[in-house]
């Protein structure tokens, strides 16, 4: 299969899909904006030069931050003036919380996108009114569907108390994995 098929992504845009993860991981790592920028800078230098290195059923995102934190890494010791602030367990252990928070946010993801299935008909539209890629203001929203603001305030409201709900019934229940 070609690797800029539907199927598999080309690197850079597995890159595109996870650079604010990526960009927020070396951010918290390295306080600087402008380091974090070249640091982050030469992550996606690397994840380019290395991009046939990544296994395609691999995890993508935990192996640009494997990248990320060998590069923060080497940030630091060339900053012989500026102590290491932590040492390489630490960066190993934030780098594994980092990856538990991903794996938790992709359970509520998933939760989420099958509750979003239960919603009825009427709901799901006024809620992919509300939030989706052309998202409109309630009042755009009942001018679209001539209801009142205050309707389409209250559908939204139920919708939203019916999605928190509902994910977190089903990550309690171990219905996401």
């Amino acid at each position: 299969m070609a690797p800029n098929s539907p199927a598999q992504p080309s690197i850079e845009v597995l890159f595109l899909q996870h650079a604010a993860a990526v960009r927020g991981f070396v951010m918290g790592l390295v306080p600087d904006r402008a380091a974090a920028d070249d640091v982050f800078q030469e992550v996606f230098l690397t994840v380019m030069q290395r991009g046939a290195d990544f296994r395609r059923d691999g995890n993508f995102l935990a192996w640009a931050r494997g990248i990320a934190r060998n590069k923060v890494l080497e940030h630091y010791r060339r900053q012989r003036t500026a102590p290491l602030p932590f040492d390489e367990e630490l960066l190993n252990l934030l780098a594994d919380s980092a990856e538990d928070s991903d794996e938790l946010m992709e359970q509520r993801r998933e939760a989420l996108a099958k509750c979003l299935e239960r919603l009825a008909p009427r709901t799901r539209e006024i809620v992919d009114l509300r939030y989706g890629d052309h998202a409109l203001t309630p009042p755009k929203i009942a001018e679209q569907l001539a209801w009142t603001t205050n309707a389409v305030n209250v559908a939204l409201a139920r919708a939203r108390a019916f999605l928190r709900d509902c994910t977190r019934r089903m990550l309690a229940s171990g219905e996401v994995t």
